[in-house]
């Protein structure tokens, strides 16, 4: 049985890859960022995180005792509105991961969790392929790159694999309570258990579409890509491939609730970037064989099941 540890494993994606890879046959380890275990493993132990840093020393020490081993990093905040915080997850924690998988020597291949805002903006009507290139416009798309070279390099020096997965819009059960879809599920659930007659929401350019991907095809995709690491440095968009539109997006939740909604003035709460945004799937497609499984009907019924409606944590 191979071994793989996932940090990061206590926040929304985490907890997903974490379960996925343990399923599939994995030893895996699911580690938060403040280094407790998740499963009994033992925590990361010595002075690991102090001041808002981390000890590649101590992290290093924790890989080496593992053996073998597939590290995974689910790490980041996608929403914290503090830089430090933004700097710190995205691309501290990525350097600091990354001297410690060049220190222990154990580490025979590196899985790191990207995000679609390290494209920046995109033009509409052009889906963005894993070639295109990378001009983040947010300090988070900015980190993400950052953290994500971090690792690109220790593999290299390590001739170690790495694959970089570039999540898009993540939606699904179990999400936390930040952004278009956590308050679109949220006006909902509340809804449906109060009996209300109709949804109002603030949503921003109802028409703006993003890419929407559920958390469970996301997992499988890197679950597909931890068995086949492929070439030296590889590079998948986790998406579905069509642009939804923040007013499809609540059609959707009506439609599955019989409950109408309507939009209000004085919108908040979209990240700043581009109207429109739609990734190309190909690659995940023909070089893993990964198909999105689950549709955004899928999607919205998992989000009202009330055994969902815990919000996920900081991994």
């Amino acid at each position: 049985m191979q071994n793989a540890i996932v940090f990061g494993a206590r926040g929304f994606i985490g907890r997903h890859v974490t379960a996925v890879l343990a399923a599939d046959g994995w030893h895996c380890t699911g580690v938060d960022r403040y280094g407790r275990a998740t499963d009994g493993a033992g925590d990361v132990g010595g002075s690991y995180y102090r001041g808002d840093d981390w000890s590649p020393v101590a992290l290093s020490r924790y890989l080496r005792d593992r053996g073998p081993v597939l590290v995974v990093n689910a790490v980041g905040a996608p929403w914290s509105t503090d830089p430090s915080v933004v700097r710190r997850d995205n691309a501290v924690w990525p350097c600091r991961l990354a001297q410690a998988c060049e220190r222990s020597g154990t580490v025979t291949a590196i899985l790191h969790l990207g995000s679609s805002h390290e494209y920046g903006d995109t033009a509409p009507g052009v889906p963005v392929a894993e070639s295109s290139a990378l001009a983040p416009v947010t300090e988070y798309g900015r980190f993400k790159a950052m953290g994500a070279s971090y690792l690109v390099r220790a593999a290299y020096r390590t001739t170690r694999p790495v694959t970089v997965i570039r999540a898009f819009n993540v939606i699904g059960p179990g999400h936390g309570r930040n952004g278009i879809w956590a308050t679109a599920a949220g006006l909902y659930r509340a809804a449906v258990q109060e009996g209300r007659s109709q949804v109002v929401a603030n949503a921003p350019l109802p028409e703006t579409a993003r890419d929407l991907i559920d958390v469970r095809d996301v997992a499988a995709l890197v679950s597909l890509a931890a068995r086949r690491p492929g070439p030296a440095v590889a590079v998948y968009n986790a998406a579905s491939g069509t642009a939804t539109s923040i007013r499809q997006l609540f059609d959707a939740f009506a439609g599955h609730t019989g409950i109408p909604y309507r939009f209000a003035r004085n919108p908040t709460g979209l990240r700043i970037g581009s109207t429109w945004q739609c990734a190309d799937t190909t690659r995940a497609r023909t070089y893993l064989g990964w198909t999105r499984r689950f549709t955004l009907t899928d999607s919205v019924g998992a989000a009202l099941a009330l055994d969902a409606a815990a919000p996920a944590t900081l991994g």
